[in-house]
């Protein structure tokens, strides 16, 4: 599976449009520059994380390996990026921590997302938008595979879920085409997230109604709602069966559409326990060439009032990964054949479970 998580898409965005300079070596970092890149991490992570609780128990622990030594042998900055990276995601207990060393100077004077950016971080960020749509566009809007599999069940690969504005008419034009099938697989395999706001496109195709999906808890400004569109694009699905595919690699934003599904028992979730990240991070600079990702957002679900971060989304039918487009075909064959009731359909179907190597229920 190819897994491209938030952090890795940051990573990728940063270095992007200096490749060249990857070859060269950073320079290597001593004792002092270490601390205060440490030091520095903290200082964000104390005053963006939107838990205090949570930030002083990663900054004590941050301190405790700084004390201890942990990071003294570390003199390559992206080494000493990727440890505190790890340290971050378990000691702050948050799977969207993240430290990224770029070989390109980063604005310090960075502002956050929402706010207005003076010249120089603005240019910065025009570049990030372009490469954003480029990725998008190379990536097939993060469609991977649009079929109609045997017995008329739609089949969605997805790997990633780009902004709307870059997405929208490609995941429109999928579900179009599967709109006709009889039971649906959405395949998030590998799926290392995105745009909620694309998440929400293909729920108001799922459900049955305009729906208020979730809420995004910010520090410092004010709650985000998110809603599915009151008129989808590509009509409703009606309430067919829905099959989803995970495994430990699908995060964040389609760990979303999983999980809403799945709690609203909509969709029937068959594989992997998913790899448990929820919480929404923003990229925070610490100096010229060090990133931090920080959690400044809580995810709470509108209908559980609580998400998935930490312990991920459970299958429904838990199977090995590789195992999970099988199951499902079985799954939604076995459902199907229970009430067809055109005797062509029923002999496709049969065939099908057939050539599945399965006549019952998986």
């Amino acid at each position: 599976m190819s897994f491209r998580p938030w952090r890795l898409l940051w990573l990728y965005l940063l270095i992007a449009p200096t490749l060249a300079l990857a070859d060269e070596a950073p320079v290597a970092l001593d004792a002092k520059e270490r601390t205060r890149v440490v030091e520095a991490v903290i200082a964000q992570v104390r005053a963006r994380h939107y838990s205090a609780e949570k930030a002083a128990l990663a900054e004590r622990m941050l301190r405790s390996r700084l004390k201890r030594g942990d990071y003294d042998a570390i003199t390559e900055p992206r080494e000493l990026a990727h440890v505190l990276t790890e340290h971050l995601v378990k000691d702050g207990q948050d799977a969207h921590f993240v430290v990224i060393y770029s070989p390109r100077p980063v604005p310090r004077n960075l502002p956050l997302p929402w706010e207005p950016a003076p010249p120089e971080a603005e240019k910065f960020r025009a570049e990030r938008e372009e490469l954003r749509r480029r990725m998008a566009l190379r990536e097939a809007y993060g469609i991977g595979r649009v079929e109609r599999l045997d017995g008329n069940v739609g089949y969605l690969r997805l790997t990633s879920f780009p902004e709307p504005k870059y997405a929208g008419e490609a995941a429109a034009a999928a579900m179009r085409l599967l709109s006709a099938t009889d039971a649906l697989i959405i395949d998030l395999r590998g799926n290392g997230g995105g745009d909620n706001e694309l998440v929400a496109l293909y729920l108001g195709w799922l459900l049955p109604e305009r729906t208020h999906v979730l809420d995004t808890l910010w520090k410092g400004r004010p709650k985000e709602q998110l809603h599915t569109p009151a008129s989808p694009v590509a009509g409703r699905y009606g309430d067919k069966e829905v099959y989803i595919l995970t495994d430990g690699d699908t995060f964040s934003a389609a760990e979303t559409l999983a999980y809403d599904l799945q709690a609203r028992k909509r969709a029937r979730v068959v594989g992997e326990t998913t790899h448990g990240g929820a919480n929404p991070g923003v990229a925070l600079p610490v100096d010229d060439h060090f990133v931090v990702g920080v959690p400044m957002g809580q995810t709470v679900h509108a209908l559980t009032k609580t998400n998935w971060e930490g312990v991920g989304v459970k299958p429904d039918l838990p199977v090995p990964a590789a195992d999970a487009l099988r199951t499902a075909h079985v799954a939604a064959l076995t459902a199907l054949a229970k009430r067809a009731d055109d005797p062509a359909q029923a002999e496709e179907i049969s065939e099908a479970l057939g050539a599945l190597g399965s006549a019952t229920k998986p």
